[in-house]
């Protein structure tokens, strides 16, 4: 746990699944005391996660976790709207047989499972194998943060089993449609999960 990258994806995790919450001081002596590291690779961390929009920092203050807000949702649901027809596109051309069967062993699982918990990471799973089968890593590179930012917003909303539950359908249709190679019905689905899954934090929120 001594790494730079180790302890960036430690507090990476802590954050985006609320153990640390939404306007909460990270302690940095707290941290030091932890990892048992020198200031060096903490602060690295810091800086890392305040490029990913995750915490704050403020000089001769402190480093603060993000708030949480269906603004914030918007934001980066009208970049991930976008993004996702394009994956959808790529990943259709590019995707090999293994990713293929692996992606949909994921979807089979939610259908196997009734935890939201569970649930919710088999969501998340599916879609970063979606974006690697695209094989462009900058696009996997964004859509990693975007992915982020909306499993902090899906945790701090609490969204119900029976939604996640409700997805397997759709699931089924995508990974139908990267079998049959057709870009277009990927592209449009995806773009369709997306705005759902707006839809449905709304709710939580408002």
């Amino acid at each position: 746990m001594s790494e730079p990258l180790n302890i960036y994806q430690e507090l990476k995790k802590r954050i985006v699944f609320l153990e640390y919450q939404p306007g909460q001081t990270l302690r940095e002596k707290d941290l030091l005391e932890e990892f048992g590291v020198s200031r060096t690779p903490i602060r690295e961390a810091f800086i890392r996660l305040e490029s990913d929009g995750l915490v704050r920092i403020f000089p001769n203050l402190g480093t603060i976790v993000s708030e949480v807000s269906f603004q914030q949702l918007k934001e980066v649901f009208e970049i991930r709207s976008f993004l996702v027809q394009l994956v959808g596109q790529l990943a259709a051309a590019r995707a090999t047989g293994d990713e293929l069967a692996e992606i949909r062993s994921k979807v089979e699982a939610m259908k196997q499972s009734s935890d939201t918990n569970r649930l919710m990471q088999l969501d998340s799973e599916i879609h970063e194998l979606v974006n690697k089968a695209t094989k462009n890593e900058t696009l996997v590179k964004f859509l990693g943060i975007l992915r982020d930012q909306s499993i902090r917003i899906q945790t701090f909303s609490h969204n119900n089993n029976a939604y996640y539950q409700s997805l397997t359908a759709e699931l089924e249709e995508l990974i139908t449609a990267l079998e049959n190679r057709d870009g277009e019905a990927s592209a449009r689905i995806l773009e369709k999960h997306t705005k759902g899954f707006v839809e449905q934090i709304r709710s939580q929120f408002l």
